[in-house]
């Protein structure tokens, strides 16, 4: 999905994928089905092909939240071995991408109320919700569309749950649903979430077109 198509999305506004609450289906479900079974059943090993199957785009959600690579390892690590811990719990009938997702997410938000905590402990104000210079070399690098890149970095100076909203509805590709499941929110906030962030952003493209324009 382009990046730049989120700025022009208002509630329902051209956009070809609605704000379902229905969870998608899942494209891994074999793969999926087949590990947690041999899991289950005492092949430990097996573990493996889901973490190199959703490793990268762990990383990668994990990085557009904390906006550090070093705290991204970190989130995905945990998540994962997380999962692997917590496998029992895991319903086969739903995707397992979410599923994973809503730990690294709530992984990611912890990591950042305790940053927060240790700043004001220190007697220094929060550092300012931006992408570090290695975060965003990394960042950069996770969007392919040159003329997008101008927007990302407009989604990491949203509030945290505008910010994760838009993060995992388009690039995640989650449900409504399941990132309200992940936020710990209703679908509603996720919507509202989501149409603020539109017009945040449509404001922020239309600035910078409008500074393009007068040079």
């Amino acid at each position: 999905m382009n990046p730049r198509d989120a700025s022009n999305r208002g509630r329902g506004e051209g956009d070809p994928r609605p704000e379902s609450s229905a969870p998608a289906a899942d494209p891994d479900a074999h793969l999926v089905r087949a590990v947690v079974r041999a899991v289950r059943g005492g092949d430990h090993e097996a573990f493996g092909r889901l973490v190199e199957r959703y490793q990268g785009r762990l990383f990668a959600l994990a990085l557009m939240l904390t906006r550090e690579p070093s705290a991204a390892e970190e989130v995905t690590q945990d998540a994962l071995v997380r999962a692997f811990t917590s496998l029992d719990a895991y319903d086969e009938g739903r995707p397992f991408y979410p599923w994973l997702a809503t730990i690294a997410v709530r992984l990611a938000q912890n990591w950042l109320h305790r940053r927060g905590r240790v700043a004001m402990r220190e007697g220094q104000a929060p550092a300012p919700d931006l992408e570090t210079a290695a975060g965003a070399d990394a960042l950069a690098a996770l969007i392919a569309d040159e003329d997008g890149r101008r927007l990302w970095r407009s989604v990491a100076l949203l509030p945290q749950g505008e910010r994760a909203a838009v993060i995992l509805y388009y690039r995640q590709d989650m449900s409504v649903r399941d990132i309200a499941r992940a936020l710990g929110v209703t679908s509603g906030t996720v919507k509202t979430f989501l149409f603020r962030a539109r017009q945040k952003l449509r404001r922020t493209l239309r600035a910078a077109q409008q500074k393009g324009e007068g040079r």
